[in-house]
C-alpha cells in the first residue's frame, strides 16, 4: 500500500463477541516492508489468500513484495469491559429502563494521548 497516496490516519477496532467488550485505537499508520519484520510476523497461511503467481517473485512467501506489516503509532484509545456477564448485563438494562437510567453496564477506560506518550518514554523499543 503507498501511503503517500492513501491516508496515514487510521482506526483499528477490536470487538469480544463472547463478553461485549472492545478497544478502539487511532493513529498514524506506516507499512514495514523490511525483510526481518516481514520474516518476524509472516505466517505460511498468506500464502493461501496471495497465491503464487507463477513468476518466482510472487509466490506468498516472507520474500514477496507484496507483503508488509502494517504499523500503527497510537494517538488515543478507548477501551470498554463489561462488569457482569450477559445474565446481570441484561437485568441492569431492565431496571434502568423501568427507571429511564442509562445502565452501568461497563467500564469505560479513555486512554489519552499524552498517556501514550508518557508510556512510550518508559517503555522504549
Amino acid at each position: 500500500m503507498d501511503l503517500t497516496v492513501h491516508p496515514t490516519e487510521t482506526n483499528i477496532s477490536f470487538l469480544d463477541v463472547v463478553s461485549g467488550g472492545w478497544a478502539s485505537i487511532s493513529g498514524t499508520a506506516s507499512v514495514l516492508s523490511g525483510k526481518d519484520v516481514v520474516e518476524k510476523f509472516y505466517s505460511p497461511a498468506l500464502k493461501t489468500w496471495l497465491g503464487d503467481l507463477g513468476d518466482g517473485v510472487h509466490d506468498g512467501g516472507p520474500g514477496d513484495p507484496r507483503i508488509g506489516v502494517i504499523r500503527v503509532e497510537s494517538k488515543s484509545a478507548v477501551h470498554v469491559t463489561p462488569r457482569k456477564g450477559m445474565i446481570g448485563r441484561a437485568v441492569e438494562v431492565g431496571k434502568a429502563v423501568a427507571k429511564g437510567d442509562v445502565p452501568p453496564i461497563n467500564k469505560h477506560r479513555e486512554i489519552s494521548t499524552e498517556e501514550l506518550a508518557e508510556w512510550r518514554r518508559t517503555h522504549p523499543e
